[in-house]
C-alpha cells in the first residue's frame, strides 16, 4: 500500500511542477491590414465560417477554453496551433506571394472537402466547429474565385 502511496505521490508532485512550465499563449492582434479577411475582402458569412472553423490554429490569436492553462494540455494545444501556424497564417495573408496565395486557397477546399480540417480533436470539443457540406462548398466556390482573380492581378 505504501508503494502506491508513494506513487500517487510522485505522480501529484509531478502534475503540481508542469504547470510551472507552460507555452507562451498565441494572443497577437486580432485585426491587422495584412488579415486575410481584410485583404481578400472575404464576405460576411464564410468570414464567420473561417473565424468560427479555423483561426483558432491558423491565426496570431487563439481563443482558448478554460483547460488550455492545464499542463500537459496546453502543451498539446500549443503544439497543434504552431504546426497550423506554419502551414498557414491567416494574420500574414497579406504578406503571402501571390502563387502562394493561390496554392492555399486550393489547399483550404481541399483540406476542408477531405475532411482533414478542422481536425477531429479539435471537433470533439468544438462542436461548433464543424463544417457542413453547403460551407465547404461556398468555401471551395469562394476560393476558387479568388484564386482566378489572383491570377488575373498578375
Amino acid at each position: 500500500m505504501r508503494k502506491v502511496y508513494a506513487i500517487l505521490g510522485f505522480t501529484l508532485l509531478v502534475l503540481i511542477l508542469i504547470q510551472f512550465f507552460r507555452p507562451e499563449k498565441n494572443l497577437g492582434d486580432i485585426d491587422t491590414h495584412d488579415d486575410f479577411i481584410q485583404v481578400s475582402q472575404v464576405p460576411d458569412t464564410l468570414a464567420r465560417i473561417f473565424l468560427n472553423s479555423c483561426y483558432d490554429c491558423h491565426s496570431n490569436y487563439t481563443k482558448y477554453p478554460w483547460y488550455a492553462s492545464i499542463a500537459p494540455v496546453s502543451w498539446y494545444l500549443n503544439k497543434h496551433i504552431v504546426e497550423g501556424k506554419a502551414h498557414l497564417n491567416f494574420s500574414s495573408w497579406g504578406i503571402i506571394d501571390k502563387a502562394k496565395k493561390i496554392s492555399l486557397l486550393d489547399n483550404i477546399c481541399e483540406e476542408c472537402s477531405d475532411g482533414v480540417m478542422p481536425l477531429k480533436s479539435y471537433l470533439l470539443i468544438h462542436h461548433h466547429a464543424a463544417l457542413s457540406p453547403q460551407e465547404i462548398a461556398a468555401i471551395c466556390e469562394w476560393a476558387e474565385k479568388e484564386a482566378m482573380e489572383i491570377m488575373k492581378s498578375e
